[in-house]
């Protein structure tokens, strides 16, 4: 029916078979059957014939304008479908707590020189897989998500957890305390990490008790800001506490047990529709990190 609609157009703007059947780079008969079989449709001729020349009919004049329209719509939904797929090839939604983009940021940097056509932009973590589902993030870097079976998972690494203490806290000289000990610490404890809160709720309740505080936060600078402050100690990823310790604020490390992350890579299984995300996935793969900090 659009190539019907094509030919009868040109003719229109034409005002002739033999300048419209050249135009298009089709020939006479095959142009005079197309309008034929429009005829048919429309239930009524389109065309008078008068000399060389054609002219069209009212019932033509009708057709003529809603083609006109048809065509238009038909343009602008290809111009709109082409710039949407371009628009989802060229950006890709990582769904990312603040705690682990700091470990990931070289691996970022790294996929953006080897992609620089891409676009990343970084969503916070609240349901990865109900944003996942939802199409809010094309991918999520979490250690905290909900099996679905329209969702896959994949290890990216292991990350060991630390004890972040003010440089004058009473444990401010120590280097290392074991997990049972932190039921002697007589400051808040602050955690960012819900799947270390349940952990540390079922390991020892006494050292859950600590957790309770009139300040709570899931954001990492904002639990370094309240360390520095002197409210209270934190459990944060050792990478991340060694980027920012120093003359302010002290490491202490977690042992019997060490408390471990365990981060991972989660997306949709059916994703084909853009192409960045296996992209990013085969990155992740063929640059696996695996890293299990050495700290363990």
């Amino acid at each position: 029916m659009f190539r019907q609609l094509e030919c009868f157009i040109q003719i229109c703007k034409e005002g002739s078979f033999t300048k419209a059947a050249e135009f298009l780079m089709i020939s006479q008969p095959t142009l005079s059957q197309q309008i034929r079989f429009l005829e048919v449709e429309v239930g009524a001729p389109l065309f008078e014939r008068f000399g060389r020349g054609v002219k069209i009919t009212a019932e033509g004049e009708i057709l003529y304008e809603k083609a006109l329209s048809v065509m238009r719509l038909l343009e602008e939904s290809k111009k709109e479908t082409y710039e949407l797929r371009n628009a989802r090839v060229n950006k890709l939604s990582i769904g990312i707590a603040p705690m682990d983009f700091f470990g990931l940021t070289p691996r970022f940097l790294e996929f953006n020189k080897q992609y620089p056509d891409i676009t990343l932009k970084f969503c916070g973590t609240e349901n990865t897989t109900q944003q996942l589902l939802n199409g809010s993030i094309d991918i999520g870097i979490t250690d905290n998500y909900n099996p679905n079976k329209e969702i896959h998972m994949m290890h990216l690494y292991k990350e060991e957890q630390a004890l972040v203490v003010y440089a004058d806290h009473p444990w401010a000289d120590r280097t290392i305390v074991s997990f049972q000990e932190l039921e002697d610490l007589e400051s808040s404890l602050f955690v960012g990490d819900r799947s270390l809160i349940e952990h540390i709720h079922t390991f020892s309740p006494r050292i859950a008790k600590s957790l309770h505080s009139k300040f709570e936060t899931t954001s990492t600078a904002i639990l370094l800001s309240m360390v520095l402050q002197k409210m209270g100690a934190a459990i944060l990823p050792a990478a991340l506490i060694e980027n920012f310790s120093g003359q302010q604020l002290k490491m202490i490390r977690l042992v019997d047990p060490t408390p471990v992350r365990e981060i991972k890579l989660i997306f949709k299984k059916y994703h084909f529709n853009n192409p960045s995300i296996q992209k990013c996935i085969d990155f992740f793969c063929n640059n696996h990190i695996l890293r299990i900090t050495n700290h363990i």
